[in-house]
Parts: structure tokens; C-alpha cells; sequence
């Protein structure tokens, strides 16, 4: 047995781990949907100015990439792209969100949101923390 390190996005057997990973959770919840998710906010131009990308896996919405235009924050673009993000995740069956955000990042806007911090790593970059968020629906 030998041991690889690869330092490329998706090299040759990547695929493999991903399929066994999946093939073991199957085995333990059963065929829960792994529906992906992106959501894309769009100028009057066509260019796309923020959006959501994540999916509805083992029935929660995780959300992965989160960017709203410096340009556009704080006018209520991101609340409406979170709220459309939840909202298709509840129709797929999710009972709640997760993400992760950091200290110099959106901390207090998933606040007002609804979400609550669930886990904390310190120093992640050095001098700041990475935070852990989930809301449960109803």
C-alpha cells in the first residue's frame, strides 16, 4: 500500500473516494436526495453580482460559497439571496442550514438571520476564528 499526495483539484482517483464515501453514507441513512444548489443575482447587464452555491445533502442546506458585491452590500441582496436559498432547500426535504463563516467575515449578518454559532476553530487564518452556523426550522 502506498500513499499519494496530490496537489491538483480533482486528479485521476479523487472520484473514488468521493464514491465510497457516499456508498458508506447510503449504507448508514439509506438514499437520502444530494440536490445541488446555486443561486445567482444578476444586474440589470446580465453580469452576476452575488450568489449562493451549496447543496441539500442529508437533508440539510449546506451552504459553501456565500459573495454579495461590495457594491450592493448592505441593501438587503444577501438576506433575499439566503431566504430563496433556504426556501429551495426546505421543497427538497432539508429540516435546517449549515455554513461556515469567519471573524472578519458575515458573523452578524447569519445572526440576524437566524443562525447560531454550533463550533469554533481559533486561529484560522492566525488572529481570527472560523465559525460554525446552523438554523433548524421549525
Amino acid at each position: 500500500m502506498q500513499i499519494e499526495v496530490l496537489e491538483e483539484a480533482n486528479p485521476p482517483g479523487a472520484e473514488d473516494v468521493t464514491a465510497g464515501l457516499r456508498a458508506h453514507l447510503i449504507e448508514q441513512t439509506g438514499a437520502l436526495p444530494f440536490i445541488p444548489l446555486t443561486l445567482l443575482l444578476r444586474d440589470e447587464g446580465n453580469q452576476v453580482r452575488g450568489g449562493i452555491r451549496g447543496a441539500v445533502a442529508l437533508l440539510w442546506l449546506q451552504v459553501d460559497h456565500f459573495w454579495v458585491d461590495e457594491t450592493l452590500r448592505g441593501q438587503g441582496y444577501g438576506a433575499r439571496l439566503l431566504d430563496k436559498a433556504e426556501e429551495a432547500a426546505q421543497i427538497h426535504g432539508a429540516i435546517g442550514a449549515q455554513l461556515t463563516t469567519s471573524t472578519f467575515q458575515a458573523e452578524g449578518f447569519y445572526r440576524k438571520q437566524g443562525y447560531a454559532e454550533i463550533g469554533r476553530l481559533k486561529d484560522r487564518p492566525p488572529g481570527h476564528d472560523r465559525i460554525w452556523m446552523a438554523k433548524r426550522w421549525g
